[in-house]
């Protein structure tokens, strides 16, 4: 592993332990808690409380590698997007802002109705299919254009749930980390799966490590 290598593992890791510190704080997990189960009596309110607290780290971690693995999908689409030419390195880039303004709208007009609370396995499991179906068909369909095809997939899905985030009723809970997470997992199977676009993100890592 080259020195830039380690600094690189050394500040995501801290950042996790930063991100797990911040997110599962007692008094913040209370008052989520309380805005997501209103009608709970104060013991059924306290046990919630609890479970929350108690699973919270491992939500958080799993959300930082899932945006961990977010900008590394990015950053090897872009990487290919300049390899192909100027014109989709362009346009990649234009995809990217575009889905970040309507990332943005729906921001606004979310609600929290909309991913209520305990509910992370229908979550997890329409994302995680979502992204390994979008993105092994894309690769599939285009090998010579995988990685590119990983890239915008990325960040038709990613980008959307991390703009819901920005909505100051919505919080990160189970509901809404099992969205990252399943994220994550399709795109990891995807690079199980396919050929091109492991092969894709072998020959971007070679290159940052020269």
């Amino acid at each position: 592993m080259t020195p830039s290598m380690m600094r690189t593992a050394t500040l995501g890791l801290l950042s996790f332990v930063i991100m797990g510190l911040l997110g599962c704080d007692a008094h913040e997990v209370h008052e989520v808690a309380a805005l997501y189960h209103p009608n709970l009596a104060p013991e059924a309110l306290d046990l919630k409380v609890l479970e929350m607290a108690r699973v919270m780290p491992f939500y958080v971690i799993g959300t930082a590698l899932a945006l961990l693995l977010m900008g590394v999908a990015f950053l090897n689409a872009m990487d290919h997007a300049r390899a192909v030419g100027r014109s989709e390195s362009v346009r990649f880039s234009a995809y990217v802002m575009l889905i970040c303004f309507v990332s943005l709208f729906l921001a606004m007009s979310a609600s929290r109705s909309w991913l209520p609370a305990g509910q992370a396995v229908p979550a997890f499991a329409i994302t995680a299919v979502l992204s390994a179906g979008a993105t092994a068909i894309a690769a599939k369909l285009r090998p010579d254009r995988a990685v590119l095809a990983v890239g915008y997939m990325a960040a038709t899905i990613a980008l959307p749930i991390l703009g819901l985030l920005l909505n100051t009723e919505i919080y990160l809970v189970d509901t809404t980390a099992a969205l990252f997470i399943g994220f994550a997992s399709g795109l990891l199977f995807t690079i199980v799966i396919s050929d091109p676009v492991r092969g894709g993100l072998v020959d971007f890592l070679k290159r940052r490590e020269e």
